[in-house]
């Protein structure tokens, strides 16, 4: 008689998510169920060929108790072999898993964004009072923030940054230190920290703005003059303040300030390829490493969307126009894009792509309301591009694009992630690596030959 040997383990594995278990039990392609008990709370799901087959909580089946299940906050699961004749889920669990993603973001969202600073604590370094004052009150009493500080120069807020350790700081990119070095070089040798700069901005205070992301500033916003623009601001600090914590200074590369461009690639037919840049928090300096990288381009054109204030964009593309040999513009509705061409836009509305008569790409605005629809944008764009359209994304970019992606997948599209380990918040690229659709990881400052490839 032969007698079978199994290894059997009794143990548990520290930090492990539902997510993680779910991508496991996929992967290894076996029959499986697994069990889900939280407070009050029961869910079930079954595997079978790589893909889930049912799932079932109260009163729910399919992929809405699928959704429910992946909502437990806390609790218990069981992972043992199982099987059923019941299949009341059809889609892959690649998409399933990033519905749930953004399920759980949906909910997290009927909680107002101001909770997101209730546990955060700023220091506001500028030496105007009268600004001062009013950002203070925004903080305090609009965000609930706790304001760690305030400080009129950068001496009094070094200090500050020892003893209080703030959650951000804001601070007016024209202030200076007594030793004449740009004082973002202090704080991030000394206390790095997340940075907003804050200035009026003008094609001279937006290059030392651009200096100073890279030394490791994350976002910049221009100092509000009016009820609407304090308004856009603090809108800004909320999307900014809804994940601050989970980003990871260490992981922001100084960048040295880029050459001058020698030549220009003058604007050429209408674009056989198309690529798309998105880029979240922490994105743009990555953004600049790109287009400065870019050594030909004669026959795609571009379309980058960031998530920045608003007013950034014009002056943002003026800045890049300099430095790269293609031709940035600030992205217009309706407006054709053509070889060497490179469209930049701030994160809203409904984009759309479709390719007129002549052949050429024409981005198309139905929308101009909410955050970006990246699901639109992708979509369009691999029905219009199919294989000669590539998508880059960068850190931060926490937009639902799932469904998007796969339509580039499905159409022979090429995707690309930011490392990981180089972003701000890699959060969202991880998210988005469980999707196994990109080609590969990229990083910046080597993406020159994959450039050279997509652009010639």
């Amino acid at each position: 008689m032969t007698q079978t040997l199994e290894n059997v383990f009794n143990g548990y594995l520290e930090g492990i998510t539902l997510a993680d278990v779910v991508q496991l039990a996929c992967l290894e392609r076996y029959e499986r169920k697994m069990e889900v008990r939280g407070e009050n709370f029961l869910g079930i799901i079954y595997f079978a060929q790589g893909e889930i087959v049912h799932a079932e909580a109260g009163n729910l089946s399919g992929a809405k108790a699928f959704l429910e299940i992946m909502c437990c906050p806390g609790g218990t699961f069981s992972f043992t072999s199982g099987r059923t004749e019941t299949q009341t889920i059809h889609d892959s669990w690649n998409f399933l898993l990033m519905e749930a993603m953004r399920f759980i973001d949906e909910r997290s969202d009927t909680v107002s964004l101001t909770s997101a600073f209730t546990s955060l604590s700023v220091l506001v370094v500028d030496d105007s009072r009268i600004f001062t004052k009013a950002l203070v009150k925004l903080f305090d009493e609009e965000l609930g923030a706790r304001i760690a500080g305030k400080a009129a120069n950068v001496e009094e807020a070094l200090k500050i940054l020892e003893r209080e350790k703030p959650d951000l700081v804001t601070m007016d990119a024209n202030m200076s230190v007594a030793s004449g070095y740009m004082p973002l070089k202090h704080i991030m040798i000394r206390t790095p920290v997340p940075v907003a700069l804050m200035s009026d901005f003008s094609e001279t205070n937006f290059s030392t703005m651009m200096e100073y992301l890279c030394l490791g500033a994350v976002d910049l916003a221009e100092k509000p003059k009016d009820a609407e623009s304090w308004n856009i601001v603090g809108k800004r600090f909320k999307r900014l303040g809804q994940n601050i914590k989970e980003f990871r200074i260490k992981n922001i590369r100084r960048a040295r300030t880029p050459a001058v461009a020698d030549f220009k690639i003058p604007v050429g037919e209408p674009a056989e390829k198309l690529f798309i840049i998105l880029g979240g928090v922490g994105s743009l300096i990555e953004l600049q490493k790109i287009l400065v990288s870019i050594q030909s381009n004669r026959s795609a054109a571009g379309m980058i969307f960031l998530d920045l204030y608003p007013g950034v964009i014009p002056y943002l593309a003026s800045y890049f126009e300099k430095l790269t040999i293609i031709n940035p513009m600030k992205l217009e509705s309706k407006v054709p894009l053509l070889s060497s061409q490179c469209g930049i836009s701030y994160w809203h509305g409904s984009w759309q792509i479709t390719v007129d008569d002549n052949g050429a790409a024409v981005p198309i605005m139905n929308n101009d309301s909410g955050l970006l629809d990246a699901e639109s944008l992708l979509k369009s764009a691999a029905w219009a591009f199919s294989a000669k359209l590539t998508v880059i994304i960068l850190s931060g970019t926490d937009l639902p694009m799932a469904e998007g992606l796969m339509e580039v997948s499905s159409r022979k599209g090429r995707i690309f992630l930011q490392e990981p380990d180089t972003c701000l918040f890699p959060g969202p690229i991880l998210q988005l690596e469980a999707l196994h659709l990109h080609e590969s990881f990229i990083e910046a400052e080597k993406v020159t030959d994959l450039l050279g490839d997509i652009l010639k």
